[in-house]
């Protein structure tokens, strides 16, 4: 077998984002609500996704940042969107505080995710997450989806100060992949993810083998990654390959 390991991002990856969409729209007509803005829901939508996409434009060229800050800054574009700034009693913290807790509450690991992660386990691999997250977010999701007990090592980019794709956090997930005295090759490591500008073009200069897990249709999005799955049980065919 040429792996020895797996790495796997979270969000997107060993769960979907589409189960969360209706309760993140549910906390921003919340949002709405406390500064009484009334809004569409195509509105408020459209008024977040490009709130969303303006902060991650500006905090993802830095090697690392806190996404605790990258929402704060978002929540911010957001009401401005509507004419409006947070207020004395309406921390910035609140859409930060809010997603994390609609995780909480809907996240749910992909079908068959810990039949496939059992299966992984059963062929002697290393299992790892690299994640993009702070580690005040990662803990308590990581303990509510119940899948902690297939995995060798967990990295966060708040441990590793350091955020996908830069090199930082591939490389102390790396480290924590040693067999005894043995190190571990990114080349023996097939990562898996669900974002080709954050997970493939980090893992795919270092050596990693890179498996995209995606929900859309269409060509494949660049940067390619090796393989392009729909399911995580696909993921078999892979390593056994």
């Amino acid at each position: 077998m040429r792996f020895r390991a797996v790495f796997f991002d979270l969000g997107g990856t060993l769960f979907a984002y589409g189960e969360v969409r209706e309760p993140i729209e549910a906390m921003l007509r919340r949002l709405l609500e406390r500064h009484r803005i009334e809004a569409s829901p195509e509105a408020t939508r459209d008024a977040y996704r490009k709130a969303m996409a303006r902060q991650f434009a500006k905090f993802s060229p830095r090697p690392y940042y806190l996404h605790r800050e990258l929402f704060e800054a978002a929540h911010r574009d957001f009401l401005a969107a509507f004419g409006a700034e947070p207020g004395p009693g309406d921390g910035v913290g609140m859409l930060y505080l809010g997603q994390a807790e609609v995780g909480l509450q809907s996240v749910r690991p992909r079908p068959r995710a810990a039949e496939t992660l059992a299966a992984l386990r059963e062929r002697g691999l290393h299992l790892g997450i690299v994640s993009n997250i702070d580690d005040d977010q990662f803990h308590p999701l990581w303990q509510s989806m119940g899948l902690g007990g297939f995995f060798d090592a967990t990295t966060t980019s708040e441990e590793a100060r350091s955020c996908k794709p830069d090199p930082r956090i591939y490389q102390l997930a790396l480290s924590k992949a040693r067999r005894g005295s043995q190190e571990m090759k990114a080349e023996e490591v097939l990562f898996v993810g669900d974002s080709p500008a954050h997970d493939i073009a980090g893992a795919k200069p270092l050596g990693m083998t890179t498996a995209l897990i995606t929900d859309h249709d269409g060509p494949p999005p660049e940067p390619r990654a090796d393989h392009l799955i729909r399911s995580l049980p696909e993921l078999l065919a892979i390593v056994d390959g």
